[in-house]
């Protein structure tokens, strides 16, 4: 049996003919009806009957019919896979990052990355947020965005640097620092979003000595600010993220550390797997596009 005779008895079933079949597939009608003979026999069963002029399926057809169907479809889907595979223009990045904020940098990249790459889709893989480091070196993903550039078992192309805020009311007393140091920050209530503390960079490096007499965790950055607003106490965020809220006045950024305490993002792969060449493309344009963002010349908030 091979998939010419299973494409015959879809052809066959779908059109009732054989001469209308033939034509689909372009063959004879003699042929056609050689391939039908060469399944019936195969088969040891009769597959159509001829009633008023049409085929019709018997009960056996009608099973090697769905089989049949289902094995035609997988075969068309894992061919377009591999056309995907070795076209160098088409394909699927997944990507992932360390934080769901950094995932609103995509958008201007992606429009442009899809003016030259229209066949690549970009899959971003949420349930690797946070954990975008053990998926990249499980290969889940293929692109990750990180805080850091440590693992040698990744080459890393830098992003932007950003730099680290103290979010606090206008009215309150630090609002009127240039800079806070970090051994200050213990002092009140910590609102963070909604991971773990231990997975938490800046909570990491900000009370490594000492912790703060409470901690909320929040799951969007609009609810931490009004908890701010609020007065249950003060959040860490970068500048990028916090620019469009302390615009309203209520809200004030202060300095940590008097030099500032800055961090940057990278965009890594796996050393060692070949990337298709829209990889390293969609990696350019997004480390361009963080470099020359009119947003990024913003952001001075203190």
């Amino acid at each position: 049996m091979e998939l010419r005779h299973l494409k015959m008895i879809r052809e066959v079933a779908e059109t009732k003919s054989l001469t209308k079949a033939a034509e689909r597939l372009f063959l004879s009608q003699s042929a056609l009806s050689h391939q039908l003979k060469e399944m019936e026999t195969y088969c040891g069963t009769q597959l159509f009957i001829r009633q008023k002029k049409q085929m019709l399926l018997t009960k056996e057809g009608a099973l090697l019919l769905e089989t049949g169907k289902r094995i035609l479809n997988e075969m068309e889907q894992a061919l377009c896979a591999i056309r995907k595979m070795t076209d160098k223009e088409a394909g699927e990045i997944r990507l992932s990052a360390e934080c769901y904020t950094t995932y609103h940098w995509l958008t201007n990249t992606l429009k442009d990355f899809r003016g030259q790459y229209p066949k690549v889709d970009i899959k971003i893989e949420l349930d690797g947020t946070h954990n975008a480091m053990p998926c990249l070196l499980a290969d889940k993903i293929d692109v990750g965005i990180f805080e850091e550039n440590t693992n040698k078992a990744i080459a890393y192309t830098p992003l932007f640097c950003d730099e680290f805020f103290v979010i606090i009311p206008t009215a309150h007393a630090w609002a009127r620092r240039k800079w806070l140091e970090l051994k200050e920050l213990h002092q009140e209530a910590y609102i963070m979003y909604d991971i773990p503390t231990e997975q938490s960079t800046i909570y990491k490096t900000i009370f490594k000595e000492n912790l703060p007499p409470k901690v909320y965790h929040l799951p969007l950055t609009e609810v931490m600010l009004e908890m701010v607003r609020g007065g249950f106490g003060f959040c860490i965020l970068p500048n990028w993220v916090v620019l469009p809220y302390i615009k309203n006045k209520d809200l004030a950024a202060v300095r940590l550390t008097r030099k500032g305490m800055k961090r940057t993002w990278y965009a890594g792969v796996l050393k060692d797997k070949v990337q298709p060449p829209y990889v390293a493309a969609f990696i350019n344009r997004l480390a361009r596009h963080m470099k020359t963002n009119e947003e990024q010349k913003m952001l001075r908030v203190a």
